[in-house]
């Protein structure tokens, strides 16, 4: 069972920051490129960013691993990253998804496929501000 949660701590760590990451990148990286060749393959930015995924999610893995045997209460630690980040994983992966779909159905294109993706992460985000509620109430 440690295994499972080292697992799955280690991915929605690496999951964090690579989030981290490629937004910092996209924010950054145009400041210093003249260029538009950085965008010209989408393929290979993927790519370069799943190996990077990999790369950290054996990292954490290998600090999860250390830290499970050092602290006492990992297990406290796992369940935070796990209930934390899982489920923004699921609202990054699935709301475009759902957004798409929307657009769709609908005969949306351009902007308002923009639109139905906005809508579909603000959805996605109530549910997991719920589920985080139930999770974790409010003190009163």
């Amino acid at each position: 069972m440690i295994i499972l949660k080292i697992i799955a701590c280690a991915f929605s760590m690496s999951f964090c920051f690579m989030c981290v990451s490629s937004l910092a990148g996209f924010m950054i990286e145009p400041f210093f490129y003249t260029s538009s060749a950085q965008f010209d393959d989408p393929i290979e930015w993927l790519q370069k960013k799943f190996a990077y995924f990999l790369f950290f999610w054996i990292f954490f893995c290998w600090t999860c691993a250390i830290l499970a045997a050092k602290l006492k209460d990992f297990g406290k630690l796992a369940d935070f990253f796990v209930n934390l980040f899982l489920p923004t994983v699921a609202v990054l992966i699935v709301s475009p998804l759902v957004g798409i779909a929307i657009a769709t159905v609908l005969g949306w294109c351009g902007g308002d496929l923009v639109i139905s993706i906005f809508a579909a992460y603000i959805l996605a985000l109530l549910v997991v501000n719920r589920v985080l509620k139930q999770i974790y109430p409010p003190k009163s």
